[in-house]
């Protein structure tokens, strides 16, 4: 609305017969964060237009490193993670709404590094991941299914405890941890006691069966080689 049209209804109304009143461009509007209340959280995350995230172990290891650190910063509990070739999934234990700042700060420092070594600058992550709360034992252990066999649903290995960039070989007994994580939360999902591990080792040959997750958003389809790493 022009100024004049403003204080002159009489012209307020001719003028907005002749196309004068014109709705103002809002520019891009930013999206509220998520209030993410305490408890444990299944998060991914993808490549923006599915771009790898990760194309070497140096990429993997990068990666962990500062997943580790910010979760000490924010004072966030990794409980488990997968790394694939488009995208990433982790089990977090979270205090207050701080995981969006924390996930802002880890995606930023992680895609400058990742540009930086590849002469880049374009956009690496999409603009917001996924964040689905865990609401019981049931939905934790099937949670810890889902990450584990990520690889296997991939095609890239036959038993989930065979692949190398996920944290479901530290959880079965087989390695230690590369970074700290926090078991102490899995250990109630799987039975108190020392065969807990056992139990998880069982629990991840098997699929989740419908109805123990959360929904999940449907994994992407790509095309050629990248639907081997694309699983969900």
């Amino acid at each position: 609305m022009c100024a004049d049209c403003a204080t002159n209804p009489r012209r307020f109304r001719r003028e907005s017969r002749r196309g004068c009143l014109t709705r103002p461009s809002l520019g891009r509007v930013p999206r509220r964060p998520r209030l993410l209340q305490p408890g444990i959280y299944h998060l991914t995350s993808h490549g923006s237009d599915e771009r790898y995230l990760f194309l070497d172990d140096h990429d993997r290891s990068d990666f962990l490193g500062l997943l580790a650190r910010i979760c000490e910063r924010f004072e966030l509990a990794l409980l488990s993670y997968v790394l694939m070739g488009n995208h990433y999934h982790g089990l977090l234990r979270i205090p207050d709404a701080r995981l969006s700042l924390a996930l802002q700060r880890l995606h930023t420092e992680y895609s400058r590094r990742h540009n930086r070594r590849r002469g880049r600058s374009a956009h690496l992550f999409k603009a917001h991941a996924y964040t689905g709360q865990i609401d019981s034992d049931r939905q934790l252990v099937a949670a810890c299914r889902y990450l584990a066999r990520n690889p296997v649903r991939a095609g890239l290995v036959a038993d989930p405890l065979d692949w190398p960039w996920g944290s479901a070989r530290v959880h079965a007994g087989l390695e230690p941890p590369v970074i700290p994580l926090a078991e102490e939360d899995l250990r109630p999902a799987f039975g108190h006691g020392s065969n807990w591990r056992q139990r998880y080792r069982e629990q991840v040959r098997v699929e989740a069966e419908p109805g123990e997750l959360p929904a999940y958003p449907p994994p992407k389809r790509t095309r050629g080689a990248s639907l081997r790493l694309a699983a969900g």
